[in-house]
């Protein structure tokens, strides 16, 4: 009896390997996704036009014309890699059309008389590593590494119109961070022009203001259309 199931699986072990091997080691074989059909045809269809219309910069047409071909053909990866091209590009779009003159940088004298005059409470995020924000950082500043700020959206503001200012050590890092929070939704978010080092250099040569009888401008700000 033992013989017997030794034999069967060694049978069943011999035909596997023949479908799987077919004279080498097995590769990856591309299969049709796509019936070769009217239904394959309208999704390749699909897929030409979309990349004309990423190539003429119609990323909202690109996008509907994905998504129509994913309906069509959930399982081949080109649409879907497509879709994926296409949301960066038009979130990319969006936040270049709409970047101000000032590219969100907040001036440093602007900052300080901002908090000496109480105009704007800023919602301060230093995004330096922990090393550098303990020798010395702006009050009232929170510390989040930029590296890790993905994994701290919990403290920022509930409101997604709330004042956010950025700063590293000279708004490179900052620069990063702006940007994502645009693209979260966060249209007031800023970063301090010239970073750690500029406001460190401006308090050491410049005397700090009193608070002024009227509120000190900020800088322009876009227009959302709100």
């Amino acid at each position: 009896m033992k013989k017997q199931s030794w034999l069967i699986g060694l049978i069943l072990t011999a035909i596997v390997l023949s479908l799987t091997a077919c004279g080498g080691a097995a590769t990856p074989v591309a299969t049709p996704t796509v019936a070769n059909s009217s239904a394959s045809a309208d999704y390749w269809s699909l897929v030409q036009q979309a990349q004309d219309a990423y190539a003429a910069a119609d990323y909202a047409g690109a996008l509907e014309l994905t998504q129509q071909a994913i309906a069509a053909n959930p399982t081949d990866p080109t649409a879907l890699e497509l879709y994926r091209q296409t949301s960066v590009a038009q979130a990319g779009d969006d936040y270049l059309t709409n970047l101000p003159a000032h590219r969100y940088r907040l001036p440093v004298d602007v900052f300080v008389r901002d908090e000496v005059n109480g105009t704007k409470d800023w919602f301060i995020i230093d995004v330096r590593e922990p090393d550098e924000f303990a020798k010395g950082h702006i009050d009232g500043a929170i510390n989040i590494p930029l590296r890790d700020l993905m994994k701290h959206l919990d403290e920022l503001p509930n409101s997604k119109t709330a004042p956010i200012l950025f700063y590293c050590h000279t708004q490179k890092r900052s620069t990063h961070a702006v940007v994502i929070m645009h693209e979260l939704g966060f249209s007031k978010a800023y970063h301090l022009e010239g970073g750690y080092a500029a406001y460190e250099d401006w308090m050491s040569n410049n005397v700090v203001p009193t608070p002024g009888p009227t509120p000190t401008p900020g800088p322009e700000e876009p227009d959302f259309g709100c």
